[in-house]
């Protein structure tokens, strides 16, 4: 009688059973099913990882070219044709070479055979080809820039044109917004394997034009050559006929360079057996990529994997090759291992639940260890995870493809945020220039007039809460037009700069200097004393530290200039007025500086405040008076030697309401300095015209002539010979009565545009007498080069024409020179008979003065006419 056994013995033993048999049978679908699709499933994601790896290192060394070609060429059409003068977008393409180190040149080419080239060197150097077949045929210009920016250029002849060369011939036949690739060549310029990406756009003068940048490849080989398929396999990049663009691993017993050199030659000159074979079963597929693949080679066996890569409209090839044994499974270690697993499946039994939920939860903790460090962005390759379970091993390819995605995105993102931050560097700098711009002079460095009135503002505000005084000094340079003139613009500049710098280091650190403009600065100094006397006191102190320092000789490179200032000041504290009422307090005294003898110092007082004030109520009035009409004109009758009235002078007048009639000497300098001489000259020549009609619709007055003063503002107006000749057209007056008197100061400035302005009014009949000759300049050249038909002599020499040979010898001089030059001369200031016969008998044409008759209203000129009336 067999012995009694136990639930568990039974259970055990029948476990052990069914263990030993599922085991058995396991173990022969695992190696059917299992390692030898494993195997080859394996074989050819090593085979696609390493094909991505180059296609990743072809993608990176070819995108960014691609990329940037569009907006280059874009900026390039808003461009008119550099060829001549080709710095600028040197400028522009510089920066370009040196950060992508795969660019190795740009290229550019327009229809009419000229051309540019610019090569970046690998000792940092730069080359540059400008080509203009039309003009020098086969001679181009090189320019060389070393490394320290040193620059020479040599003509070359070469047999190069642009339009022959695969890039521009690409481009202009693909569509306009295309990028073009080349099939991969030689560069004409450094020999160097690589390909060109281009693309067709045209200047702003519609000029049909070709972009391209020159991508090495030499790189590229870098990337083959290191990469790994088991031991002993290779990878390497094919064109489409079979040239070697990425070599392999490079064979012991060949040296690099002769390694280098099969680059772009047929992969027949690899000599490797293995190439051979795989580029056979390549072409008997019909050129059509496949997945790894046995093939046979010297006697050996290789797994070969081609795929294809586009680029453009071509395609490069990726032949992956490794010997099959690398990859064959290792059946003894199986074998081994299978049967170790039957023997000890008794003893393992026991444990299989533990260990299987280890051999779950291995690798799904590798996986969440993944999925932890991509939380972190830690994109590093983990080590794969061992497992038989299929959906563990989908997980983690899942993952790993994520991973991979992910790391790719980050690196994109990297690159973004880079070029973010320099975008905001960029943005940072252009904000410092523009206010730098908006509150800094440009010349000096020194407070603009924006700037200067904010720290007025603060230094008025500080004033009032510390209970101290300020003061304000405007500082104009004497004669600093003529040492302009003199010296040159550039000298000029110099000089300002200096003048700055002197008045910076005058003052204290807490004080401003600006710059107003012109040669105008002005010094705020704060903090002075709470009385205004000693701060009065302070700050003539340092106006005469300034006067001082400013009087001081400047040296220039060959000779040395000395010039003064006339300082205005004005002495301010809490509650005072805006900084524009400073400013123009301190002009006052600037201008009392100036009409003291200059170069010295005046402070606003009691009594420029009045006459501002004065001033102030005249220019109110003078608005108020344009407006009732309170002007008139009255006329100085102008007479010929044999006494007869030709015309008259018509000479502004203003009866003030309060004050009755004023002196031009009194309103006009007001009326120029606020701009409403402007208005008031245009009311003056629109009532002459209507004066000139009326005397032209009468038979014994038609003949007369009608002169009207202009200011130089008004003259300079970029429209008064518009207004005059539309005042002409509407009044309906005879252009050829009417004589504009002009003075030599309008001639200081811009001659070209006074004399531009003299012709367009001269060719309406109006004539131009020159006023107050002999007083000014008296330029012979204003007389030959202005269009005028009068010249006046100036009062001061008639006055004492009969008693001082001096002023006689004048006037007839100057009566002669209009004779010589055809213009007719008219005295000023005639009182007296004696004075009427002597210029006569020199032969003087026109006479005025009071010995003919004063300035009155036109009535008054009825007495010097036969017709009684005017």
């Amino acid at each position: 009688m067999s012995a009694d056994t136990t639930l568990r013995r039974v259970i055990f033993t029948r476990l052990l059973l069914i263990a030993s048999g599922a085991l058995l049978l396991f173990a022969a679908a695992l190696v059917v099913l299992g390692l030898l699709p494993l195997h080859q499933r394996l074989a050819a994601s090593e085979f696609t990882r390493v094909a991505h790896e180059v296609g990743d290192a072809l993608d990176a060394t070819v995108s960014e070219p691609a990329r940037m070609l569009l907006p280059a060429s874009d900026w390039m059409a808003g461009q008119p044709p550099p060829f001549a003068e080709p710095e600028s977008i040197e400028r522009h393409f510089m920066p370009m070479l040196r950060h992508f180190e795969q660019l190795s040149s740009v290229v550019l080419g327009s229809h009419d055979g000229r051309a540019w080239m610019l090569l970046r060197q690998p000792d940092g150097s730069w080359r540059s080809r400008r080509t203009d077949l039309v003009v020098w045929g086969e001679r181009h210009l090189i320019l060389e820039q070393a490394a320290d920016g040193t620059r020479t250029e040599h003509w070359k002849t070469l047999r190069y044109d642009a339009r022959t060369r695969p890039w521009y011939a690409g481009a202009i036949a693909s569509a306009a917004a295309a990028a073009h690739w080349t099939e991969p060549y030689t560069f004409f310029t450094t020999g160097d394997p690589g390909i060109t990406v281009s693309r067709r756009f045209r200047f702003a003068d519609g000029s049909d034009a070709v972009l391209g940048f020159d991508v090495k490849l030499t790189d590229l080989s870098v990337a083959t050559r290191e990469a790994r398929i088991g031991v002993d396999g290779m990878a390497m990049v094919l064109t489409e006929d079979e040239r070697v663009l990425g070599l392999p691993r490079r064979p012991e017993g060949v040296s690099d360079a002769e390694w280098q050199g099969i680059l772009l030659l047929p992969a027949s000159a690899l000599g490797l057996p293995a190439v051979d074979a795989a580029l056979a079963a390549w072409r008997q597929g019909g050129r059509s990529g496949y997945a790894a693949r046995r093939v046979e080679a010297g006697g050996r066996a290789w797994l070969a994997a081609v795929d294809a890569h586009p680029l453009g409209e071509h395609r490069l090839w990726i032949l992956t090759l490794a010997p099959a044994t690398e990859f064959a499974p290792d059946w003894a270690g199986i074998v081994q291992g299978l049967a170790g697993s039957v023997v000890l499946l008794l003893a393992i039994a026991a444990l299989v639940a533990r260990r299987q939920a280890q051999r779950i939860a291995a690798p799904l903790e590798s996986l969440a260890r993944m999925g932890r460090r991509m939380g972190e962005l830690d994109f590093s390759v983990p080590a794969a995870p061992h497992t038989r379970i299929a959906e563990i091993s989908a997980l983690g390819a899942a993952l790993e493809d994520m991973r991979g995605q992910l790391a790719r995105n980050q690196e994109s993102l990297d690159a973004q945020a880079a070029r973010l931050h320099a975008q905001v560097e960029e943005l940072s700098d252009a904000e410092r220039r523009i206010h730098a711009l908006a509150y800094y002079d440009p010349l000096t460095q020194l407070p603009n007039r924006r700037l200067l009135t904010d720290r007025l503002g603060h230094a008025m505000a500080a004033s009032s809460r510390r209970n101290t005084r300020c003061a304000l000094m405007l500082l104009d340079l004497d004669d600093f037009k003529t040492l302009n003139d003199t010296l040159g613009h550039d000298h000029g500049d110099e000089l300002l700069r200096e003048v700055a710098r002197r008045l910076t280091h005058t003052v204290r650190a807490v004080d401003t200097v600006a710059r107003l403009g012109g040669d105008e600065f002005v010094v705020v100094l704060e903090d002075l004393s709470t009385d205004e006397d000693a701060a009065r006191q302070q700050a003539a102190d340092v106006g005469r530290k300034i006067l001082a320092v400013v009087e001081q000789a400047y040296a220039f490179q060959r000779f040395e200039a000395r010039t003064s200032a006339s300082i205005g000041a004005v002495v301010f504290g809490a509650g005072e007025d805006s900084a524009e009422t400073l400013l123009k307090h301190a002009d006052m005294a600037m201008y009392e500086s100036k009409a003291g003898g200059r170069n010295c110092l005046r402070f606003f007082g009691p009594e420029m405040a009045a006459r501002l004030r004065e001033r102030t109520r005249l220019e109110a009035d003078l608005r108020l008076a344009l407006e009732r009409g309170e002007f008139a004109l009255h006329y100085q009758p102008q007479f010929d030697a044999g006494g007869r009235m030709v015309g008259a002078e018509a000479l502004l007048r203003w009866t003030h309401p309060e004050h009755g009639a004023l002196s031009p000497e009194r309103f006009i300098p007001v009326a120029e300095a606020c701009g409403l001489i402007v208005p008031l000259g245009n009311w003056v020549i629109d009532t002459a015209c209507h004066q000139l009609r009326a005397w032209a619709q009468d038979p014994r007055l038609a003949q007369l002539e009608l002169a009207v003063n202009v200011s130089a503002r008004q003259f300079r107006q970029a429209d008064f010979a518009e207004v005059v000749a539309a005042t002409l057209a509407r009044t309906g007056a005879p252009g050829r009565r009417l004589k504009i008197e002009i003075t030599e100061s309008m001639l200081l400035e811009d001659m070209e545009a006074v004399v531009a302005r003299m012709q367009q009014l001269q060719a309406l009949g109006i004539g131009f007498a020159l006023d107050d000759f002999g007083t000014g300049y008296s330029s012979l050249t204003y007389l030959k080069r202005l269009p005028l038909t009068d010249l006046k002599i100036d009062r001061s020499f008639v006055h004492d024409v009969l008693s001082d040979p001096n002023d006689a010898a004048i006037a007839r001089t100057i009566i002669a020179l209009g004779e010589t030059m055809g213009l007719r001369v008219i005295a000023e200031g005639v009182e007296s008979q004696a004075q009427f016969e002597f210029l006569a008998r020199s032969g003087c044409h026109r006479f005025q003065g009071y010995h003919f008759g004063r300035p009155g209203p036109l009535a008054a000129l009825a007495a010097h006419l036969p017709c009684g009336h005017v």
